[in-house]
């Protein structure tokens, strides 16, 4: 068992973390890492669980139908623990913030996964309100009913108030002490219903049900009052999109997509598994039909680190940048090119997404920009802004937080649904900061060389998925990558002082995740981004700098894997370019191009099974690369080539 980390996850269905956060759920527990999930409702619905090998009647009986969903959950966590289903739980009772209990479940031969059921009544008592928890949180009610599950731990029915589900969520942090906390989306895009995407399981305009939305708003508010693991240690936020899935192009491979869908049919019962229980097995509808909505065949981060997070300093020491404890943090090399870190060295902001963007002044200066939830609304008053750090001098402090504001400011129902910032800084010395607006287009202001901004400038584009690539071209000018259900786009400046402009014939194949996109040794400009429907890596190329994109984007392989990728240039054409991704198995596997060489893999055991977001990428000033990537410890973690050239990387180094 890993003792250095504790995953906590919340979520609002017994279901969503397999549909929604595996494989990372499954990775963690694969590699020892107390996991504990947190199921804010019973998942009662209807209380319908039809037997697909019975033809009697279906009769609705809610107390049943929750308990059958517990029963499902308990074998496939069994199963992804232990390989064994039918493994025995302990059980018991623990009291919640609001005076009622919660039940809890925890593997007699793994006693460090644990699953707790506050069980909220998923759509309220019969003569109720419908969809309680979403009530509770706009405050449309001042208490909502639990469940009591048929044979269950708990007898009575429970009320829980807004305050009290709070004070939970705050007092099961405090106990389980999480290094990284897992929460749905609480942003979920608004969408316009068509015929080509017809209204289905979202809510209203938003891609996902307002239950997972509820969860999030929920859970980031306690995140907010959560003091830490303690004993010095930090802790990591990831966000997962939920029905969003559907919508997109499906980012799984068939090999991760199986696994999932193979615990999916544990949970479901699909081979008629019978535990004993009158109650029922599972929740049968899942069963054999985890891949008809459309959710099952992809993992997405929300707030995915697209931009650059590992860069020299003035000095020539590789400067690591994340969000930990929800504030921004620094970590950097004691000495250029050496092995001794130092860090981290909190920065403040809170509360801060999990993306960063990073860029230093031409007089040596770091600049930190972050998307920040600055209120958390009952209502569609939500606040989201971009804000900005800057150092005072080079090696100097840093200074207070500033706001860049949001590009849809003064209307509220679409503030929230703001993406990370990415940044470059043309040949002129001026910054350029690019963001997915609520529109799903792009918005871009303009730091000028003198420390004044611009306006939020409009650049448009439809149906842009989160996660922006920028860079500049060696001629001195910006480019724009981003994604979309049609293809990648291609924003760019026809001269260094005009507005970048996206070139409506340009459209790289269809991609399933954010591009990333640098500029190579010679001085072309490279785009690389996940294939739909197996997660291996697509490259497309300039033919020459600044010039035309004759040929295709073609497929480099990999090996699966889900979220950004992250790309750095040597300045060594030997060497070239480094790729690094996430990958099926849960590790990180990395190429260097061009070259025909296979994928190679480096181990995640000491981190956790997994990494927490993107890793990063960097050559340091002995020509030698290094990724970093935050672990389930809540620490960033460390790898340095043995020598410059395109040969292996060394062991792990923890810091912090």
């Amino acid at each position: 068992m890993d003792t250095t980390s504790s995953v906590l996850q919340i979520v609002a269905h017994p279901d969503d973390d397999l549909y929604f956060m595996n494989p990372a759920t499954f990775q963690a527990m694969k590699a020892g890492v107390r996991t504990t999930t947190v199921y804010l409702t019973s998942g009662d619905a209807q209380g319908e669980n039809p037997r697909p090998w019975s033809t009697e009647p279906v009769v609705a009986d809610r107390e049943a139908y929750g308990k059958a969903r517990q029963n499902g959950l308990k074998a496939a966590y069994a199963a992804m623990v232990l390989g064994d289903r039918t493994a025995p739980w302990t059980s018991g009772t623990w009291q919640t913030a609001d005076g009622g209990l919660a039940e809890v479940y925890s593997l007699a031969a793994a006693p460090w996964v644990t699953l707790f059921f506050l069980n909220i009544r998923q759509h309220g008592t019969p003569e109720g309100p419908a969809r309680s928890l979403h009530v509770l949180w706009r405050a449309e009610a001042e208490r909502v009913p639990t469940l009591v599950p048929r044979g269950g731990l708990v007898g009575e029915v429970h009320w829980y108030t807004r305050p009290g589900l709070v004070a939970t969520l705050v007092n099961l942090m405090e106990i389980v002490r999480p290094t990284v906390i897992r929460t749905m989306d609480p942003d979920p895009d608004r969408l316009v219903h068509d015929e080509k995407f017809p209204q289905r399981h979202d809510h209203g305009d938003l891609s996902d049900h307002c239950d997972h939305t509820a969860t999030a708003l929920f859970s980031w508010t306690a995140i907010s009052q959560y003091r830490g693991p303690a004993e010095g240690r930090h802790f990591a936020v990831e966000a997962f999109r939920g029905y969003y899935n559907e919508r997109w192009p499906h980012n799984l491979s068939p090999q991760a997509v199986s696994l999932k869908e193979f615990f999916l049919n544990i949970y479901g019962a699909a081979d008629g598994y019978d535990c004993g229980d009158p109650a029922g097995s599972g929740d049968y509808a899942v069963g054999l039909n985890s891949r008809g909505p459309g959710w099952v065949q992809s993992t997405t981060p929300r707030y995915p680190a697209t931009g650059d997070r590992l860069l020299k300093d003035a000095r020539g020491r590789l400067t690591a940048f994340a969000v930990i404890d929800q504030q921004a943090a620094v970590w950097v090399q004691a000495q250029p090119g050496g092995g001794q870190w130092r860090g981290p060295f909190l920065l403040g902001g809170a509360p801060l997404a999990p993306g960063l963007a990073v860029s230093l002044t031409p007089d040596g200066r770091w600049q930190v920009f972050a998307e920040r939830l600055s209120h958390l609304a009952h209502d569609d008053g939500h606040g989201r802004e971009i804000v900005v750090l800057e150092q005072s001098a080079p090696d100097g402090p840093f200074g207070e937080w500033g706001t860049l504001g949001n590009p849809s400011a003064g209307d509220p129902r679409r503030d929230r649904h703001l993406g990370a910032p990415v940044v470059t800084r043309d040949g002129r010395g001026r910054l350029h900061l690019f963001v997915r607006n609520a529109g799903l287009g792009v918005h871009s202001r303009v730091q000028e060389a003198d420390g004044s901004w611009g306006e939020w400038l409009d650049l448009r584009g439809f149906d842009v998925q989160e996660g922006l690539s920028a860079l500049t071209a060696r001629d001195g000018s910006v480019e724009l990558f981003a994604s979309s259900r049609e293809g990648v786009f291609h924003w760019s400046q026809d001269t260094i002082d005009s507005l970048p402009s996206r070139a409506p014939r340009f459209k790289l194949s269809v991609p399933s995740g954010p591009p990333a996109a640098l500029v190579q040794p010679g001085g072309r400009v490279l785009v690389v981004f996940r294939k739909p429907g197996d997660g291996r890596l697509m490259l497309a190329e300039e033919d020459t700098p600044g010039g035309r994109w004759a040929k295709p984007a073609e497929p480099i392989g990999g090996r699966g894997g889900f979220g950004p990728v992250a790309a750095v240039a040597s300045t060594s054409p030997e060497t070239g370019t480094l790729l690094v991704t996430r990958s099926d198995p849960g590790g990180l596997a990395y190429r260097f191009h061009p070259d025909d060489s296979p994928w190679q893999e480096l181990s995640t055991a000491e981190l956790g099974g997994t990494v927490v977001g993107t890793p990063a990428a960097a050559f340091d000033s002995a020509g030698r690369a290094v990724v970093t990537a935050l672990g389930n410890d809540g620490r960033l973690h460390v790898t340095t080539q043995h020598a410059a050239g395109r040969g292996g990387f060394g062991p792990w180094t923890a810091i912090g």
